[in-house]
């Protein structure tokens, strides 16, 4: 009678959990989808390095590079109608010394004549499709100027002066940051600087 009775409701009894309080609930075994799983044999949970917002290819990168010593103020705007995370801003120097800062609105004089590559940190042909950048990225040369606006953040590099011992400076601090839409300016004062100046986004429309 025992084995009939296990053959029976064993395999319910199996399902049953005593959960404490005197009441009983079913065991549920989830399994996870099979789009969550990587491999054909022992599979694992695929655990991807990056951001939903890289694989949803919102995440962009730009630059600017001084390949010979420049002197004078370098002005460049950052229009963002949406959200959005500064994912990464660094200078390097190899030459000379520079001042970087970051401000929120400000009256600049001069042209933005010159746009920066703006390009798309993932293009790999997996889906989703392309997503259509709303960040613009523009810079004055040199020789605008900027008053007024919020000053957020700003970095000092310098180079030894002695050709001796000379060497690479660079600055990459290891701090995300969420911006509101708005007008930012950052201003790079240069003095005999070579280098180049390196900004990754992730656009929250």
């Amino acid at each position: 009678m025992a084995d009939k009775f296990a053959r029976v409701f064993g395999s319910f009894l199996r399902r049953i959990i005593d959960m404490g309080d005197g009441t009983w609930s079913e065991r549920v075994v989830a399994e996870p989808p099979a789009a969550l799983l990587s491999g054909t044999s022992k599979q694992r949970l695929r655990v991807d390095v990056g951001q939903t917002g890289f694989f949803e290819k919102r995440e962009f990168e730009t630059y600017r590079e001084f390949p010979t010593a420049t002197t004078g103020t370098y002005i460049l705007r950052v229009v963002s109608p949406v959200n959005f995370i500064l994912q990464g801003l660094s200078l390097e120097v190899e030459e000379g010394s520079a001042r970087l800062a970051t401000f929120l609105g400000g009256t600049p004089t001069g042209t933005f004549s010159e746009t920066l590559p703006y390009a798309s940190a993932n293009t790999m042909t997996e889906t989703p499709p392309a997503y259509a950048p709303r960040i613009v990225v523009t810079a004055i040369p040199t020789g605008g100027s900027l008053t007024g606006g919020s000053a957020i953040r700003v970095t000092r590099l310098k180079t030894a002066g002695n050709s001796n011992f000379a060497s690479s400076v660079g600055s990459t601090p290891d701090l995300v940051v969420g911006r509101a839409p708005g007008t930012y300016y950052l201003t790079l004062q240069l003095t005999a600087a070579i280098g180049v100046l390196k900004l990754r986004f992730e656009e929250r429309p």
